[in-house]
């Protein structure tokens, strides 16, 4: 995920009066500090439920055996699986999921739901030191502690973000790229779980923002070429999920309710033409569209061929034609595992990179299950206190094993101002593979790579190839 506000910024806390939809709250409370800090954003990304593919024009349905529902209640977890579930759906010997539950709130009212954008990049590779070919993910370190690695790709296309809640003061302007949704949607922290207890604490506002159409238009660094092949992956896209959504596919792969409403909920900010903007984000941060540094000096004359071919990968390439990345996409819901009691709004950094480093122990002084909530869905990661990270990720996949001159790619942050390191990691590494490299692993992800779940999913379905390892002649 995009870091939108790197610091704590201090600033006074206002309620404003817009035309919102706002979420009832089951109580009322009158504001009582002048002053309140906006948290960081979480800088990454991690993810839970649903997947489903289009192969010869039919809907892939997913195995639901490792659900979290055929774990008991009182079972230590030894072996650590995840498959995409149904976040309304009761579990076997759990308490019922209640009807103010707020994934169930985001159900009722679609519009409520984050979307973001991943690119995910493997290849596969011989290990000189071990002898064996891997495969590999392009990844980097994650920012905020809350795991060792994360895809370092993920652009919101619409999150939330901490609002004002006094009406004599204007909310301070969204983050840099981004507009207010219109009309503006609301939500209150008291309806998430993790909100604190105490009677004495006041709730606060989430207001949700949108990715402008044209949020690298005026930048020193626009790239004319990139905007045109997002655009190219989005119309892919766009037509992907119609396939999808048709009425003979959902009818014969029987969807569940669950399951439409994802697609459609995804379907629905796609179409958004300022959904380009977040495909363009997504593949700006994977550093695999920048143009390599030269001391050749280039003209005026270079055409749009040459200049693609001047990139680490150019637009020519087979494994990124635009329907083929569309083919790639894949779907899954993040279900975060939260820091309960969620921190206050006011806290400081410090405070809150305290509470991501001493929750493990936290939660085994208080029993609390740090793979599962209450009514018995699994974390897909480890959160920060950004509630945007319960989410709909698209996920593209794109296979760079014949790419050559890839070792030295290095990302950028979504505006380009901040050169990010990235490195190639093996699935053992990343403990998405067992350590003989064949078998899919059940350690558990979230603390080594926040979307270790995820890609296991994409392995398991053959997205990324599982390449056996063996003893290579040299």
């Amino acid at each position: 995920m995009v870091n939108f506000l790197p610091a704590i910024t201090i600033l006074t806390f206002t309620r404003v009066s817009v035309s919102s939809l706002v979420v009832p709250h089951a109580a009322s409370h009158k504001s009582r500090h002048e002053h309140i800090a906006v948290p960081p954003l979480s800088a990454f990304s991690v993810n839970v439920p649903f997947h489903f593919r289009i192969t010869n024009s039919k809907l892939s349905a997913l195995d639901d055996s490792s659900s979290p529902s055929a774990i008991s209640e009182g079972e230590k977890c030894t072996s650590h699986t995840w498959s995409p579930q149904d976040l309304t759906k009761d579990n076997h010997n759990f308490v019922s999921i209640p009807t103010d539950d707020y994934i169930k709130k985001y159900q009722q009212n679609p519009e409520l739901w984050p979307v973001e954008c991943f690119l995910i990049t493997h290849r596969q590779m011989h290990n000189t030191k071990t002898g064996k070919i891997e495969t590999q993910l392009l990844v980097r370190r994650s920012a905020n502690g809350t795991s060792k690695h994360g895809l370092g790709t993920g652009v919101p296309a619409t999150r939330w973000v901490l609002s004002t809640q006094d009406e004599k003061q204007q909310p301070p302007p969204p983050p840099r790229g981004y507009n207010w949704s219109e009309p503006r949607i609301r939500f209150e922290a008291n309806n998430f779980p993790e909100f604190p207890k105490d009677d004495n604490v006041d709730s606060w506002m989430y207001d949700k923002i949108d990715i402008r159409e044209d949020a690298f238009y005026n930048l020193e660094f626009r790239d004319v070429e990139l905007e045109e092949y997002a655009e190219k992956v989005h119309n892919e896209l766009k037509l992907h999920l119609s396939q999808i959504l048709t009425s003979d596919n959902s009818k014969k792969e029987k969807l569940t309710s669950w399951e439409y409403s994802v697609v459609s909920v995804v379907a629905k900010i796609v179409n958004n033409a300022n959904c380009v903007a977040a495909i363009q984000g997504t593949l700006r941060m994977s550093g695999l569209f920048q143009h390599r540094e030269t001391t050749t000096t280039t003209t005026d004359d270079d055409d749009a061929t040459t200049s693609s071919r001047r990139r680490f990968v150019s637009f020519d390439e087979r494994a990124v034609k635009p329907s083929k990345l569309a083919q790639s996409m894949r779907i899954y819901t993040m279900f975060p595992q939260m820091p309960d009691p969620m921190p206050l709004p006011f806290t400081t950094p410090e405070e809150l990179q305290k509470e991501i480093a001493t929750r493990a122990s936290v939660m085994a002084k208080s029993g609390r299950d740090p793979h599962k909530d209450k009514y018995g869905r699994v974390y897909t990661h480890i959160s920060t206190s950004n509630v945007s990270n319960t989410i709909h990720g698209i996920y593209l996949t794109l296979d760079a094993t014949d790419m050559p001159n890839l070792d030295e790619v290095s990302g950028r942050d979504l505006f380009g101002t901040e050169r990010i390191e990235r490195e190639w990691v093996s699935l053992e590494e990343l403990k998405v593979l067992d350590t003989d490299g064949e078998n899919i692993g059940t350690d558990d992800t979230k603390p080594t790579f926040i979307s270790g779940f995820i890609v296991r999913q994409l392995v398991k379905e053959g997205v990324i190839s599982k390449f056996k390892s063996r003893i290579q002649s040299i």
